[in-house]
């Protein structure tokens, strides 16, 4: 399955929008920033979709013009519909009974669009009152995958035999040592079972033990494959006591499945046939949870809900296209990085090297995004990019992948032609000494030549790593990852002294870290400290040049920081501020009660690239105290108890 054009006449601000797809990608990229038409366009192809789907007089009440071509078995289909007439490959059709759709149109929705999860919530309540009684050929063309839906879709896959290969992917990237024996299945009283008022109906109540009242009267495909998971049941041996079967006083069913006995009973079904009894379950409202009861690497118990997003969905895109690779799908993900720590985004979308060439044939992935460091580990040179034009309609075009990281970050990251930026997870497998990072790579660049200025050939004895921006820099210092995965290593954290301070500030403060330099003008640095013992981890802000224009916009007159980062105007740049340079990177800019202040007015990029190189030396001698006081921390055997 492969979309191969699209044409939208009118939506939102979509207007004459076209799209063309000439290659074979497995993943396509949509980036752009707040507004730009991304989510406009997953919802359009839903519409569209959604039309041919339940194509009937009423449906194409108000439907926009369109024009869909996609290949599917080895087949063009070209799906044209204008002023009400449809065509199929250049033939007027009443019907579309002769064309091969999509098996499944899956929607990835992180719960900010309101359009896409009233269009899943609608399309659900019609699904799930015509499958009580459905037969076993029914299957939703339509499947909402959203968060709501990581422990169903990985617990399946790891429900199958120890040889299956999804199975041993998910195993190997979540770091699980074994799976328990048994997994937990809760079910709640179904939809149809309730009025209109939430009240239970009683024609569905439990009757003793009555086969047919079982599990609130189920049936068709539903009861079918309930009966024959019953048989899959265990009870507590011995001195044992649990909360199990039926719960009178919950309406709720605990049911206890043994996994081997569950394999051999629906040995017949495909990974993805069984999803799909779940999922009608879900549909009926009936499925509360599923709990694979898992034991991770180094001994902790644990089960999927309890795993982090990052750890979720650095599998999620792997394990849909895994389970649905018998099928033809489209894949629809809006925004699903949308919530994600940097570095899970950037994580994200390596997971691709890992599907297998059938799933990579089956399925095709559109994804929205407008994440610098998602985009940054996509392996291929261009996107798609959608901006909006000064008629504020949206606008298509392909955009290089190192022009699209710049755009997308506002040059706090760039790729050169010939090179990449890994993950900070990535760098850290592949180094061992201390680590400084820096809001931006124009700030890791400053400090490199700062320290070969000052220190000619000496060995740096750390690394300078960027961070992409200080909300990345501050969750990863705030964050306990660090320090477990790396004990005995120690982290510098370099703040710019600007709204940053706030961060530095909130993650340093007294319950949280302790003064190891309070000077100002050598660059303030904190020990955080970890249930109150002190930790390889520091934070450090920009030290202030004694330049009183300068130094007033960061500090008060006792030489002391004003009280928060909205009052601090301070980034790295402003270290090298002359007032010859007025006009060129600097400018002079306006405060309230006739105030100004100096701000930086160039590319900081440009900056770092072309200006700061030829600096003399002496330019730099701001940083040695900081430089001198790393070395001192990372030379020192007793500078700090890891917690």
């Amino acid at each position: 399955m492969r979309l191969k054009s699209i044409y939208i006449s009118e939506y939102k601000n979509l207007s004459n929008f076209k799209v063309f797809f000439p290659t074979d990608n497995l993943i396509e990229v949509f980036v752009g920033r707040n507004g730009s038409g991304k989510s406009n366009f997953i919802e359009a192809l839903l519409e569209i979709f959604s039309h041919i789907d339940e194509l009937d007089d009423s449906s194409s009440l108000g439907m926009f013009d369109y024009d869909l071509t996609y290949e599917i078995e080895e087949k063009d289909m070209n799906i044209v519909f204008k002023s009400g007439q449809l065509s199929v490959n250049g033939t007027p059709v009443k019907n579309l009974n002769n064309v091969i759709m999509p098996d499944h149109i899956l929607i990835y929705y992180s719960g900010h669009n309101e359009k896409v999860n009233s269009f899943i919530e609608r399309y659900e309540n019609k699904f799930s009152s015509k499958l009580k009684n459905a037969n076993a050929s029914d299957s939703r063309r339509f499947i909402g995958v959203g968060n709501n839906y990581k422990e169903l879709l990985l617990s399946v896959v790891l429900l199958q035999p120890e040889s299956n290969k999804a199975r041993e992917f998910l195993v190997d990237k979540l770091a699980i040592k074994s799976i328990k024996s048994e997994f937990i299945l809760t079910l709640k009283r179904p939809n149809y079972a309730i009025n209109k008022y939430g009240k239970r109906k009683p024609s569905f109540d439990i009757e003793g033990n009555d086969d047919t009242a079982r599990y609130w009267h189920p049936a068709g495909i539903t009861k079918v494959f309930l009966d024959e998971l019953s048989t899959c049941i265990t009870k507590a041996k011995g001195e044992i006591v649990r909360t199990e079967g039926y719960l009178w006083s919950e309406d709720r069913y605990k049911l206890y499945i043994d996994i081997e006995l569950l394999r051999n009973k629906f040995s017949n079904l495909s990974p993805e046939e069984l999803f799909k009894h779940f999922d009608n379950l879900k549909a009926l409202g009936m499925l509360e949870s599923i709990t694979v009861p898992l034991v991770l690497n180094g001994g902790r118990e644990s089960h999927i809900s309890q795993l982090s997003d990052g750890q979720l969905q650095s599998v999620y895109i792997y394990t849909i296209s895994e389970l649905f690779k018998n099928s033809n799908c489209l894949v629809l993900m809006d925004e699903p990085d949308s919530f994600l720590h940097p570095e899970w985004q950037f994580e994200f979308l390596k997971q691709v090297d890992e599907i297998s060439f059938d799933a990579k044939k089956t399925n095709h992935i559109l994804i929205s995004s407008h994440s610098a460091s998602t985009v940054m580990s996509y392996r291929e040179s261009k996107l798609n990019c959608l901006t909006v034009n000064e008629h504020l309609k949206s606008t298509h075009h392909i955009l290089d992948k190192s022009k699209a990281i710049n755009w997308l970050s506002n040059d706090k990251i760039f790729l050169a032609e010939n090179e990449t930026i890994m993950s900070i997870s990535t760098f850290l497998k592949n180094s061992e000494e201390p680590v400084l990072f820096t809001e931006g790579i124009s700030d890791e660049y400053i400090l490199d030549i700062a320290w070969r200025k000052l220190y000619l050939d000496k060995p740096r004895p750390f690394c300078i790593h960027n961070a992409f921006d200080r909300q990345f820099l501050r969750n990863l210092m705030s964050r306990d990852e660090l320090r477990q995965n790396h004990p005995d290593r120690k982290f510098f954290a370099l703040f710019d002294f600007d709204e940053a301070y706030d961060d530095w500030n909130g993650i340093s403060s007294k319950k949280k870290g302790r003064d190891i330099e309070k000077n100002p003008f050598n660059g303030l640095t904190r020990q955080l400290l970890s249930n109150n013992v002190p930790v390889n981890q520091y934070v450090m802000l920009l030290p202030v040049p004694n330049i009183d224009v300068v130094k007033r916009q960061v500090l008060k007159a006792d030489n002391t920081p004003w009280g928060k980062g909205s009052d601090s105007h301070m980034a790295v740049e402003l270290l090298f501020y002359k007032e010859e340079l007025l006009g060129t990177y600097f400018k002079k800019e306006q405060t309230s009660c006739g105030g100004e202040r100096i701000g930086f007015s160039g590319n900081k990029v440009q900056f770092a690239q072309n200006f700061i190189p030829n600096l003399d030396s002496e330019e730099f001698e701001i940083f040695r105290p900081m430089f001198e006081l790393i070395q001192a921390t990372i030379n020192s055997s007793s500078n700090a108890n890891v917690a």
